[in-house]
C-alpha cells in the first residue's frame, strides 16, 4: 500500500514519530520512519532531528534507487535499509525502526524472539528473528535483513535495535510496539522466572487457523 495523498503520508510520520518518543522507544535523534508514496518513491525522516519534534517540511522524498527528489538536508542514515524493504516486498507501505529498551536488550544479548511463548503474538506477530550484526548506516544492514522480508513482520538488529514493516505505517508501528511488549515478557520469563514453558506442537497447530486473521 502507498499513501496517495502526500499530506496523509506526512501526517502519519509525524504522528508515529511523536508516539515513538512518548513511549520512550527512542532517545535524542534515534530511529527512523518511512512510508511508500506512489510506485517509485518513499517519504522518510531526516537525519539528526528528534522524531518527536518533526515538522512536515523536514521530511524527505527519495526514489527507490536512493536518489533524493525533494526536501532539504540529508535523509535518514538508514535509508538503504528502508529502500531494501520496499524493493523486496511490494506489499509494504510503512517501515518503523527504533531502539526500544527491552527489544534492544535482547538484540544486544544475541537473543531472538522466535520461541513460541505467547498465543497472541503467534497469531498477530509471528516469530521475530535476530538479524546478524551490521555496521549502522551501511548497505550491510540492508543485506542483514534480506532473508526475512518475505516471511516475517519485523526483526531484531543485533547490537542495534528493532525494525518492523507493514501494509502502512500504523501497522508497522504497532508491530514494533508489540515487539517491545513481547521482549519485556521474554526477558521476565527467561531471566527472572526460570525456564520458559513453550507452547507444544499440538497447541501451535490449533492456533494456525487464526494466524493473520486480525491483521
Amino acid at each position: 500500500m502507498s499513501y496517495p495523498d502526500p499530506r496523509e503520508a506526512a501526517a502519519a510520520i509525524l504522528h508515529f514519530g511523536k508516539r515513538l518518543d512518548k513511549r520512550q522507544m527512542i532517545a535524542a535523534n534515534d530511529g527512523n520512519l518511512s512510508v511508500r508514496i506512489g510506485e517509485d518513491a518513499i517519504l522518510i525522516t531526516p537525519s539528526g532531528i528528534p522524531k518527536g519534534e518533526l515538522k512536515q517540511e523536514q521530511l524527505i522524498t527519495v526514489d527507490l534507487q536512493g536518489n533524493q527528489k525533494d526536501g532539504h538536508g540529508n535523509p535518514s542514515s538508514e535509508t538503504a535499509m528502508h529502500l531494501k524493504i520496499y524493493r523486496e516486498n511490494p506489499h509494504v507501505g510503512g517501515v518503523c525502526h527504533a531502539h526500544p529498551v527491552f527489544a534492544t536488550a535482547l538484540a544486544a544479548a544475541g537473543q531472538s524472539m522466535e520461541t513460541p511463548l505467547l498465543t497472541e503474538n503467534i497469531i498477530g506477530l509471528g516469530p521475530i528473528p535476530l538479524a546478524p550484526y551490521a555496521t549502522p548506516g551501511t548497505e550491510e544492514v540492508a543485506a542483514s535483513i534480506a532473508p526475512f522480508l518475505q516471511t516475517h513482520q519485523g526483526a531484531l538488529l543485533a547490537n542495534h535495535g528493532a525494525l518492523a514493516w507493514g501494509k502502512d505505517l500504523a501497522q508497522a508501528y504497532y508491530r514494533l510496539e508489540t515487539m517491545e511488549h513481547t521482549a519485556k515478557i521474554h526477558i521476565l520469563v527467561r531471566f527472572l522466572l526460570g525456564t520458559p514453558r513453550e507452547l507444544t506442537s499440538e497447541q501451535l497447530e490449533k492456533l494456525a487457523p487464526f494466524i493473520g486473521r486480525f491483521d
